[in-house]
């Protein structure tokens, strides 16, 4: 029988999450055991997300039969067995509003609104 990712119940931490989870965000090792059991209960799925999120995760996903858990611009990896292997950090760009000009993406608003400001010829 195999189990769906979604209806895993989560009810072991491998100790190399938790190492991994104080490394990556500085906490000690209750705080990081508090952390992932919070990203398991709380965290989103890939179905939670737009094409750009879910379909990064969904290649993640397909690397290896696990499920990805998405907290605090974190990714936890879950394996089938439903025990929290690993977390790392999301990309920057993971979840922030996109920009468009017309079709085209921007991938650097800053930038982009720097070069196209829109000056008024009448202002003094």
């Amino acid at each position: 029988m195999t189990r769906n990712f979604t209806d895993v119940f989560y009810d072991a931490i491998s100790y190399h999450a938790i190492l991994r989870t104080q490394e990556r965000t500085g906490l000690n090792q209750k705080l990081s055991e508090a952390f992932i059991i919070n990203a398991l209960k709380r965290g989103k799925t890939s179905e939670d997300f737009t094409a750009n999120e879910r379909s990064f995760l969904e290649a993640k996903e397909a690397k290896g039969d696990c499920g990805i858990v998405v907290y605090q611009s974190f990714l936890f990896v879950i394996d089938a067995a439903g025990v929290c292997v690993t977390m790392y950090a999301a990309p920057k760009w993971f979840g922030k509003k996109k920009y468009f000009d017309g079709k085209v993406k921007i991938k650097n608003i800053k930038k982009y609104s720097r070069f196209n400001e829109v000056f008024d010829v009448n202002a003094a």
